[in-house]
């Protein structure tokens, strides 16, 4: 069994939920550091998947082999090239809310504006950023900002703020997809050769479980769609999960030459096995949710109560403070925590 390499993603969210876990433990500076881990390790994983396609075309050239990889590509399941693809717009609005928790303005105001660009239309990352860009008397983004979203949501001294954060579903497995390859040796002479390869199928649309919160309906809005993010990170590795494989393919076929010597009965147990071990790593991380939706309320200080899939979950918010509701739910199974943050 071949080590399991996660994806730039899935590293993403191993930090994003160790910051979380630091959150529900009361260590902020924790968080933030897992924060930045989340970034930077993304940024490696990045640049180590361009030096490992480099490296396979190299091989692939030392082999006198060129392989056809625009067949393969223009027919392969693509997730499509969008921001909301490549970028955690989850993990950006979370370090946002952190920096903003910790009084460092300036880092947060810069995850909240990539969190706008990746959400544009998500109400709490706009708040978010409205609230920042005030705060900062950032006056010509100010100008610009309210010219789009409208004025700042401010607190009155009664009044609190609830941030609810929300895991839906989980993200689809991959399954196994088959092509032939063509590949031209050093003179010329071009085969077509079986590959097995791992590809997302269409995603299907989550369904939504109502939400309420002081028995009102709460609005909550996509900040990333994870499904999306796999199929985007599978993409971006076919280019040398295509080459590696066909490395491994033209190997066997060599192999099958110099063993069955033209033998019919040979050449079809060798093409059984082939078969049987051609087979596309579909592993990935299964357990990370489907969507993650989040939602802001302005409510009266005091004890507040959130209903969802039978769940009532009690929790107090204080004078010009919030609180941050973070909650998990598949099907009616429902995890659900909070945390004051020092938020005004």
């Amino acid at each position: 069994m071949n080590e399991y390499e996660p994806a730039d993603y899935e590293l993403g969210f191993l930090h994003l939920y160790l910051g979380l876990n630091y959150v529900r433990n009361n260590d902020l500076d924790g968080a933030l550091v897992e924060m930045r881990r989340a970034n930077q390790v993304q940024e490696a994983a990045k640049k180590r998947r361009e030096q490992e396609l480099s490296s396979a075309e190299q091989e692939m050239r030392s082999q006198g082999l060129s392989p056809n990889l625009g067949s393969v590509l223009a027919q392969y399941p693509d997730a499509g090239k969008t921001l909301q693809a490549v970028q955690n717009g989850y993990l950006l609005y979370l370090s946002a809310l952190l920096y903003e928790a910790d009084n460092d303005l300036n880092s947060a105001y810069v995850d909240y504006r990539r969190a706008l660009a990746v959400a544009p239309n998500n109400r709490s990352v706009i708040d978010g950023t409205l609230r920042v860009a005030s705060r900062l008397g950032m006056q010509q983004d100010l100008k610009l900002l309210k010219q789009q979203y409208g004025e700042p949501k401010r607190l009155t001294s009664a009044q609190g703020r609830v941030i609810v954060i929300e895991e839906q579903g989980i993200v689809q497995p991959k399954q196994a997809w088959r092509l032939s390859l063509p590949l031209s040796d050093s003179r010329g002479n071009t085969a077509l050769y079986s590959l097995a390869l791992p590809y997302y199928s269409s995603s299907v649309e989550q369904s939504r479980v109502p939400i309420s919160l002081n028995g009102a309906s709460l609005a909550s809005m996509p900040v990333t769609d994870v499904d999306l993010m796999a199929k985007q990170a599978l993409t971006e590795q076919m280019p040398a999960l295509v080459l590696r494989q066909a490395l491994r393919v033209v190997a066997k076929d060599q192999l099958r030459k110099e063993t069955t010597q033209e033998e019919d009965v040979a050449n079809l147990v060798f093409n059984i096995w082939n078969t049987l071990t051609e087979q596309p790593d579909t592993r990935s991380w299964l357990t990370l949710p489907a969507t993650v939706n989040t939602a802001t309320q302005v409510v009266n200080a005091g004890d507040q109560v959130l209903d969802i899939a039978g769940t009532h979950y009690t929790f107090h918010v204080p004078e010009n403070g919030t609180a941050l509701v973070w909650l998990s739910h598949q099907g009616n199974n429902v995890t659900i925590w909070h945390k004051q943050l020092g938020i005004r």
